[in-house]
């Protein structure tokens, strides 16, 4: 159980629900792959599975944690990528379509910000990305948060401190979230619970992802890592201006979702603030 929710019955429950449906989703896809088989393509085709965000969890989905924005990334490639290995280097879904591009012969255009892993394919000892990047705007609520993970260490930078990180509705709707919400509200959450709900929230978070996984333990501030935070918020500054990110007072938007209760109170999305 990660230590972020609690774990009871009724979290365990659907935790469990969640592994129902990657099991589900492993028949369908081996129902694809059979259909590939049918037809006699499937050793001259390339097929990649991903999804688009990590599980559908409190401090998971809509975040810039690992389990908000680690997500599965497996090819299967007859012939060509050797089954059953597992890269460890960094790949980012924005380097997929570079990819694509390299495996089927064609040029990416100089337009693209991704980078084709296409090497790690074939060899699982290539290098990979020095970093990979991550953004959470408006979803139910508003949030500017940007984030830059190396191997080990991550940083994370938040915009809009004064609330408590917004757990969507979808994830607020559920038992794992009841269960939080009910120790709270007994006083009975422990500190890694408790960072959920915490308000202001700080500005600057940095994470040992090697020793603190779940990314609970904020070492911004700290002498041991200052020269580390100082060299990821300089990469992180870089990416903004390569991709000409905009900045944390454009594109507001009021919230739909109430971040305390994880009320969803209107099913309108609020306009854009001028």
């Amino acid at each position: 159980m990660p230590p972020y929710l609690v774990d009871d019955a009724a979290t365990r429950e659907d935790l469990a629900l969640y592994y129902d449906e990657i099991a589900r989703m492993d028949l369908r896809v081996g129902r694809m792959l059979a259909e590939l088989e049918r037809r006699g393509l499937r050793d001259s085709t390339l097929v990649v599975f991903l999804s688009d965000n990590g599980m559908p969890f409190p401090r998971a989905k809509a975040t810039a944690y690992d389990a908000g924005i680690r997500t599965p990334l497996i090819v299967s490639w007859p012939g060509v990528t050797p089954a059953g290995v597992r890269y460890a280097g960094l790949a980012s879904m924005i380097d997929l379509a570079p990819t694509l591009l390299e495996a089927a012969g064609a040029e990416t255009p100089a337009s693209f910000h991704g980078s084709s892993f296409a090497a790690a394919l074939t060899d699982q000892t290539a290098p990979g990305r020095g970093y990979v990047f991550a953004e959470r705007n408006w979803h139910n609520c508003d949030e500017h948060i940007r984030a830059v993970r190396g191997m080990r260490y991550k940083l994370i930078r938040n915009a809009y401190t004064e609330l408590p990180l917004c757990t969507p509705a979808d994830a607020s709707r559920s038992a794992s979230w009841y269960s939080l919400t009910a120790r709270r509200e007994s006083g009975a959450l422990t500190p890694g619970q408790a960072r959920l709900f915490e308000a202001p929230r700080p500005v600057i978070e940095v994470y040992d992802l090697e020793s603190d996984p779940h990314e609970l333990v904020n070492l911004a501030g700290r002498p041991e890592v200052e020269q580390i935070a100082r060299r990821l918020s300089r990469v992180l500054d870089a990416w903004i201006e390569e991709t000409e990110d905009f900045p944390p007072s454009r594109r507001r938007r009021a919230d739909n979702t109430d971040r305390i209760t994880g009320v969803k109170f209107s099913q309108e999305i609020p306009p854009l603030e001028p």
